[in-house]
Formats: structure tokens, C-alpha cells, sequence
């Protein structure tokens, strides 16, 4: 008799756009194990794109918003989204969607919330974020509802237990994505330092833009500052800025083919923020060996080891930014190769994507076996 093959256990997996850099490098690997319904949800008027970085193990529904989440209107279209996949029986469903404010109350009446992971990239919504107050109620009711959470970090994850006691919490950290190689190096001239991604009022570029003013100011000339990303009101930040062509802006959504070149030509990154529960430009600066630059809250103490793979700076102080990163340009010629070496040897032990991978598969087979 030849043996059955059993049947995968099937799973729904519900992604926003600004996750996906996250999950199209676990997807595709879980497709091995699981039978996926993958969801992609573009919201209203995103630049993000789905090409190019989707494989095409597992080929994504992909759903666009026609409403901004705050219209009524939107309602409908959550759901008609939902309501097929309350009554498709999955095994499980995965869900990293907030769709502030009317989608979890929508979710939580069609969904069965023991066979659902809520992956909260965020237990703490950072100050100074967008719909800041709004947003902690909103996760403080979607919180009670939820009994299974995936978190980011290993902070996050001490955060959650303390207020969710009695709940199931799981970690695995954000894998490293690769957006290619790339032929570029730094320049021998300059040190070049980098801040990258989505410019919010709690990552603190203003922290950034005056410490290295006052480096420059101060006759170390031999130094760039490349803001690459995204900004709704940039006045604020080029009032900063005195005339200084050392201060390289390209302000908008990076494409993913410019991201090797970019990160590749600059020498540190830079992540002043004041809040946050983890970071995915952190992990990209690991994926192309490049040492940081952190303010000292907790949630980025995991990943970065003091003078090894990077150096912190006291938290909303331009003055301790500044002592930091006179330091690092001090000793940039004697240490940064050496930096560099750790950040790869950091990179090859935590962030091997086939012990990530296992970590999802273990939390996911746990949350289907309640």
C-alpha cells in the first residue's frame, strides 16, 4: 500500500503593504510547509509596490483600498474581504493589519479569534506617531480582544507579557531582506552617514540635522549626511539646514532596486529615533555589514552591541549625538573595518532566516494545537 500524503495545514496570511518587506521573505519560505492564502492590502494612494519583491512560490491576492481608512465607506470593503475568509475554515490566519478605525471591529465579528496571530509590530504605539492617542486606544481594544500575539524583539516581547499576562506571546526577530548586491563602496574621502526610511516626528531626523551641523560647523569637513525617504512636511527639518551641501536629501519612497547602491555608498547608519518597538531599517543596515548609530532605548539594545557592531547616544540629546559622532569620525580610520567584520559575524549568528523560519513554524503549529 502506498502511504497518504497529509494533507498541509492551511493558513490565511493578511499583510499590509508596509509589512511587506517582512513577510515576502517568510511567505514564500512557510509555502514548503502550509497551504497559503496570501493577502496582500494595499492602502489608499501607497507608492509601496508588491513587484519585484514577491517570489513566486506563493502568488499573492493583492487588494486595493479604495477609501482612506478613516472613510465609512471603507467598511464595505473590509467586508467583503472578510467574510469569505470567517466562513474558509483555516487553520489558521495571520494578520499584521490594523486598518484604523474600523477594520478590527469588523474582524472581530467574522473571524474566530482562537485560530488567528495577531503580529504586533508595535505593542507600543512610539510618541510622536501618526494618530498617535488615537492609535493606543484603538490597540488597547484590539489587545483585549486578541488571545495569540507574534512579536519583533525581545523587549516587545517583555513588554507584552507584562500587560497581556495569561495570553499567548511569540517572538521571532524581523529577517534581514536582500535587495541585491551591489558593485558601490563608500568613498575613501568622506564618511558618509546615512538616515533611511519613512521621515516620522519620533525618529528625530531634527536631532540628526543639528548634531551634524555641529560637527561641520565645528571644522570636520570630511563627512556627508544622506536623508533618502519619504516626507509629508519637510519645512521643518530644511529650516535646520544653513546652507550646508554636505546634507544630501532624496526625499521620497526609495525604490528597491536603489537600496543596495544606496546603503552600500555610505559608511554608518543612523537611527536617532526617541520611540519604537524595533526596526526593519536597523536589520537593513545588518544586511549590507553596516555599523549604527542608536539613540539608547531599549528596543534597539538587543541588536547592537556597544563599540562592537555600533555605538548609542543618549536618548532626545543632540548634545550626546554629537559627542558620539565625533567619536566615530575620530576613530573611523582605525575601527570601521573591524566594525564591519562584527556586524557580519552578528548577522551569521541571530539572523540565519532558516532558524527564523523555524521559530514561525514552532509558533504557528503551537497557535493551531489550542
Amino acid at each position: 500500500m502506498s502511504k497518504t500524503t497529509k494533507p498541509k495545514k492551511t493558513l490565511c496570511w493578511i499583510t499590509p503593504d508596509y509589512f511587506l518587506n517582512v513577510d515576502s521573505v517568510i511567505v514564500p519560505l512557510l509555502a514548503n510547509e502550509y497551504d497559503i492564502n496570501w493577502i496582500i492590502i494595499n492602502t489608499k494612494d501607497s507608492k509601496r509596490k508588491a513587484e519585484g519583491i514577491i517570489s513566486d512560490k506563493v502568488i499573492p491576492t493583492e487588494v486595493h483600498l479604495a477609501y482612506k481608512q478613516r472613510d465609512p465607506r471603507i467598511i464595505f470593503q473590509f467586508i467583503k474581504l472578510l467574510r469569505p475568509i470567517g466562513r474558509a475554515n483555516y487553520d489558521l490566519i495571520y494578520l499584521s493589519f490594523h486598518g484604523l478605525p474600523y477594520f478590527f471591529p469588523i474582524f472581530f465579528s467574522l473571524i474566530n479569534l482562537k485560530n488567528t496571530i495577531y503580529g504586533a509590530h508595535n505593542v507600543s504605539t512610539p510618541k510622536g506617531a501618526s494618530n498617535e492617542k488615537l492609535m493606543r486606544i484603538y490597540h488597547r481594544y484590539a489587545f483585549r480582544k486578541f488571545q495569540n500575539f507574534q512579536v519583533f524583539s525581545k523587549f516587545q516581547l517583555d513588554v507584552i507579557k507584562k500587560i497581556l499576562p495569561g495570553k499567548k506571546h511569540y517572538y521571532s526577530p524581523i529577517p534581514l531582506k536582500d535587495y541585491g548586491t551591489s558593485t558601490l563602496a563608500p568613498p575613501n574621502n568622506v564618511i558618509r552617514f546615512l538616515f533611511f526610511g519613512y521621515i516620522r516626528g519620533y525618529k528625530r531626523l531634527d536631532l540628526l540635522l543639528k548634531s551634524f551641523q555641529e560637527v561641520y560647523n565645528s571644522g570636520t569637513t570630511n563627512i556627508e549626511l544622506y536623508v533618502a525617504g519619504n516626507c509629508e512636511n519637510w519645512k521643518p527639518y530644511e529650516s535646520i539646514i544653513t546652507n550646508n551641501s554636505s546634507i544630501i536629501t532624496r526625499l521620497e519612497i526609495i525604490p528597491d532596486k536603489d537600496i543596495p547602491d544606496l546603503i552600500s555608498s555610505c559608511h554608518y547608519m543612523v537611527l536617532p529615533y526617541q520611540d519604537g518597538a524595533q526596526s526593519g531599517v536597523l536589520t537593513l543596515a545588518y544586511q549590507y555589514n553596516k555599523p549604527v548609530i542608536i539613540s539608547d532605548i531599549e528596543s534597539f539594545k538587543q541588536f547592537v552591541t556597544e563599540g562592537v557592531t555600533g555605538f548609542s547616544f543618549e536618548n532626545g540629546s543632540h548634545e550626546s549625538l554629537t559627542k558620539v559622532m565625533k567619536k566615530v569620525i575620530r576613530e573611523h580610520n582605525a575601527n570601521y573595518t573591524n566594525l564591519k567584520n562584527n556586524v557580519k559575524a552578528l548577522v551569521d549568528e541571530e539572523f540565519v532566516i532558516d532558524k527564523i523560519v523555524d521559530r514561525y513554524k514552532r509558533f504557528l503549529n503551537d497557535c493551531m494545537q489550542n
